[in-house]
């Protein structure tokens, strides 16, 4: 049984976003971005853990 397969299907209002913002014309340059921004060279200098608290810290979350 694949993961894919057992995962539960989006509610209609986020497929429907996501064929919004997702549109198959824009996929080329999503990916061309995506894959420039992953050659980019690293321009903050953290450890692993350092870069665990950013990400795990609440008090930098954007307010809903």
């Amino acid at each position: 049984m694949s993961a894919r397969s057992s995962t539960k299907t989006p509610p209609a209002s986020l497929q429907e976003f996501l064929r919004k913002q997702f549109t198959p014309g824009d996929k080329a340059e999503r990916v061309s971005r995506a894959q420039a921004a992953l050659n980019e060279e690293e321009r903050i200098k953290l450890s692993p853990e350092q870069w665990k608290w950013v990400a795990e810290d609440g008090d930098l979350e954007e307010p809903a």
